[in-house]
């Protein structure tokens, strides 16, 4: 009798997980690059720094990939266990034909990626901003990807000023994007947070130092800033996400 009711027991424990996994949403990370052209809205700029700003945005020697990679790694190792919804393995999004033949759009109203050319992705992945009309054109490659939802993470920079007038230093802030939309192009959240450099530079005649000496050193700063507490963070979001993906 008491082997009857211990694989009854089993059976029910079985079946249970057997429907949970089948009920278990599966979302798609279809994006995760970094902006190299910085912010300079903190800054009062001129065409002379504009110009300089897309110099360095330009320049191969200005690599933003390390500090990109190390923010990959934390999110598939750290950040995803948050989630209750699977997040289907990267190798399915990248060698996917529907995903590697998708064409996006780059500006919606006054939003816009400055230069697709000049961002940098983890190799495989498209550049692919967060905008609702790339949401809704990306119904078809989730689903050839069998999955219930799409999930976009991007970084940016931009600079923030201390001091008064041309006398001050800057520093650069480094600004996490993550949003997930359902595969319908309904909204689960749209996630920001932003972490300033340690490292900051003096200002000359009120403008920084426009070279990859002075700025990628702020920049990976930032980055390590914003990576301290980022995962208690997406531990909190998460808890609203759950119940919205269920």
């Amino acid at each position: 009798m008491k082997n009857i009711k211990s694989l009854v027991i089993m059976s029910f424990l079985t079946l249970s997980m057997l429907v949970s996994n089948a009920q278990k949403k599966k979302v798609a990370v279809i994006t995760f690059y970094a902006d190299k052209t910085i912010d300079l809205s903190a800054l009062s700029a001129s065409a002379d720094l504009i110009a300089k700003n897309t110099k360095l945005s330009d320049d191969p020697d200005f690599n933003l990939t390390e500090p990109l990679k190390k923010l990959h790694q934390a999110f598939f190792a750290e950040y995803t266990k948050n989630f209750d919804f699977e997040i289907i393995d990267e190798a399915e999004v990248l060698s996917n034909e529907t995903y590697k033949t998708f064409v996006p759009t780059y500006q919606e109203g006054n939003t816009f990626l400055t230069n697709v050319e000049t961002t940098t992705s983890i190799e495989g992945y498209n550049v692919i901003p967060s905008f609702r009309k790339n949401v809704k054109d990306l119904k078809e490659v989730a689903e050839a990807l069998g999955v219930d939802g799409i999930m976009f993470v991007n970084l940016s920079f931009g600079f923030v000023k201390t001091g008064i007038g041309s006398m001050g230093y800057v520093s650069v802030q480094a600004r996490y994007s993550m949003d997930l939309f359902t595969k319908d192009n309904n909204s689960i959240f749209q996630f920001r947070e932003v972490a300033g450099s340690k490292k900051k530079a003096v200002m000359v005649g009120g403008f920084p130092v426009m070279s990859t000496s002075k700025i990628q050193p702020m920049c990976e700063s930032a980055v390590d800033q914003l990576m301290k507490d980022l995962n208690k963070k997406v531990a909190r979001l998460a808890k609203k996400a759950n119940k919205k993906m269920k």
